[in-house]
């Protein structure tokens, strides 16, 4: 890891331990490839499109409303053969033929109808507004998805660098287990090992790369182009303008900015003047009508003729088989479904943004830690590498292990930093705040006023949609462990441990059963009051007498580091390796080789002045 990025990761975890978490930064400059694709996406995407094609017919609709108020002129024209029989004509039955003509010019002014033209030009403008609302919402969540498919794509792209780090950090592990194979310093057995670690790691490489395939195939769908061959990183801490300090701000200014609840919200009042315009047809209908007609031959009568009307003419239906009070509940029921489902987007909308903006917060905090555990393991690996390559004290499995360890926690640091990008943008989504947070929009569409927005201003939220939060479970850190119970220790303790219990043949490195052991010890003298633990190793005799010192002592020494880990004191702890030199058995046999390879821990308790265990006497004679 580079040297700024650990120091931003230890400037992250110590803000995560002082509990500041704060929102008053300013925007990191957003990738220019990301803001493209989003404003491309805007434009082209279909199911904006489509949306965009919705709002322009409800504008038409409106229009078409609105010209109910104006004169409606008809022209009619007509030519045509007449036959006409006349009553005592002679011969009888006799017919006269003749050829008619004539027209009209007919005027129509609408003076009174209930009110209807009225009450739909109000229900189509919301309705038109039902619509404009859907094209912001379709804006917000392609501008949406265009980040998630972004950053899932910059996120993947990363994941696969680290995975290839990772294989060929596990390549170069094997290679040189492969050199200290023939050189005799490890076992065929690690080398398989290794191997198996390896296959996993090319494993995980061809994952991450599939990975890459399908996001990318994503990012098409969405953006309707691939994506670019090397896609910009979104930096580390990038913060999206307009995110609220708090989850009852988010909901005050996020709620009634939503298009889904405002969509709903013109929904229902479209319904109630749908209501409105049913009732029309219990009133008359009265219109002003101008005609001018004229003809020729016009019914039997030879010549010319012309007439000229001026009227008001009065339309009243009496019955119509129940047929409006039909439609009138009809529109009733329409009405509480358009309340139901102005319930529904409050709750959606308030349980996306509620959950999006405690992601924010818990991803924010999360990011420190996991940066803090980055770099441990990272160090950890370090040091486990220099010492398994000098022979001291660590096992191919713990280096395995710990490049595994580096390597999830990379892949959990990096998913967290584009997660909680993504959780930003599913909060100022669900506000109706994405699109100006990353400064697209499409060029031809309206502002409110210009949509016919009569709300000026803005309905209180409550109204709209009340605003209520969860509260989320506070954990407390702070609460102290319950006190031991203090046990009494008047004469010292001493445990001896099989070697094999505790180590590997050879090896002195704790095998996980040695660590539950050595716990159990501890539960003992949990609350005594010790004044020193003794650690002393043996082995058997096979092998040179340093080799065995070296190895007794390594062995003592990692059962005192665990004892530290555990709470121990170090000046509290003397550890010693005897090698072979104080055998408990003949080291002639198998089994009492096995007896004197051993660790002996013997817990002394304070203000004890008598003679201390076998193993700290003068050294013993091999028993024949």
């Amino acid at each position: 890891m580079k040297k700024s990025t650990k120091m931003s990761a230890i400037a992250g975890a110590i803000l995560v331990m002082t509990g500041g978490v704060t929102w008053a930064q300013a925007q990191t400059l957003l990738p220019a490839p990301l803001v493209t694709a989003a404003q491309k996406a805007v434009v082209t995407n279909p199911e904006v499109q489509a949306r965009w094609r919705e709002y322009t017919g409800a504008v038409a609709d409106g229009d078409a409303a609105t010209a109910g108020y104006k004169p409606q002129v008809d022209l009619t024209l007509g030519v045509g053969r007449e036959w006409k029989d006349y009553p005592g004509a002679t011969p009888a039955g006799s017919q006269t033929e003749y050829t008619r003509t004539g027209g009209s010019v007919t005027l129509t002014q609408m003076l009174f109808d209930g009110m209807f033209t009225r009450n739909e030009v109000k229900r189509l403008g919301y309705a038109k507004l039902v619509r404009y609302y859907e094209l912001l919402e379709a804006s917000e969540n392609i501008s949406l998805e265009a980040v998630k498919a972004y950053a899932d794509v910059a996120r993947r792209s990363e994941l696969v660098e680290e995975a290839r780090a990772n294989f060929l950090e596990h390549k170069l592990t094997y290679v040189k287990l492969e050199d200290r194979v023939r050189a005799g310093r490890d076992t065929r057995v690690d080398l398989s090992q290794a191997y198996g670690r390896l296959a996993l790691a090319e494993s995980n490489l061809l994952t991450e790369v599939s990975n890459l395939h399908d996001v990318s195939a994503r990012y098409l769908r969405i953006m309707g182009e691939k994506p670019p061959t090397k896609i910009a990183a979104l930096s580390e801490g990038l913060k999206l303008q307009g995110i609220p300090a708090s989850a009852t701000e988010a909901m005050r200014i996020g709620l009634p900015n939503s298009p889904t609840i405002n969509a709903a919200y013109e929904n229902v009042r479209s319904s109630q003047s749908n209501i409105e315009s049913r009732k029309a047809a219990y009133w008359p209908r009265v219109d002003f009508r101008i005609r001018d007609s004229w003809g020729r031959n016009v019914d039997g009568v030879d010549g010319s003729r012309r007439d000229q009307v001026a009227e008001v003419v009065l339309n009243y239906n009496l019955y119509r088989g129940g047929y409006d009070k039909a439609r009138e509940r009809q529109a009733v029921e329409y009405r509480f479904q358009a309340r139901d489902l102005q319930e529904k987007a409050c709750r959606d909308v308030r349980q996306t943004l509620a959950i999006a903006f405690q992601d924010v917060v818990k991803i924010n905090e999360q990011l420190g830690y996991l940066q803090t555990h980055q770099l441990s393991t990272e160090k950890v690996m370090q040091g486990y590498r220099e010492q398994f390559y000098a022979n001291k004290d660590r096992t191919l499995l713990d280096l395995l292990d710990t490049q595994n360890e580096l390597f999830e926690a990379n892949r959990a640091y990096i998913n967290a930093r584009y997660d909680e990008v993504i959780a930003q943008a599913r909060t100022l989504a669900s506000m109706g705040k994405l699109t100006a947070a990353l400064g697209v929009a499409r060029p031809d569409q309206p502002g409110l006023k210009e949509a016919g927005q009569d709300r000026e201003p803005l309905l209180p939220p409550e109204e709209l949609c009340p605003f209520d939060a969860p509260e989320l479970a506070v954990v407390d850190k702070s609460v102290d462990a319950p006190k031991p119970v203090a046990i009494k220790l008047e004469q010292p303790l001493k445990v001896t441990f099989p070697a094999s219990a505790l180590f590997d043949f050879d090896k002195s490195v704790l095998k996980p059963e040695g660590k539950r052991g050595l716990d159990n010890l501890l539960a003992k003298v949990k609350g005594a009051d010790i004044e020193i633990y003794i650690v002393v190793g043996h082995t058997d005799s096979i092998g040179t007498d340093e080799y065995n010192r070296k190895l007794s002592l390594r062995r003592a020494d990692s059962v005192k580091t665990y004892l530290v880990s555990q709470g121990v004191p170090q000046i509290k702890i003397r550890a010693d390796g005897r090698g072979e030199s104080e055998p408990v058995a003949s080291n002639k046999t198998a089994e009492g080789r096995s007896q004197n390879r051993r660790v002996e821990v013997t817990v002394v308790p304070t203000g004890y002045k008598g003679p201390l265990p076998a193993s700290t006497a003068p050294k013993a004679t091999e028993p024949k």
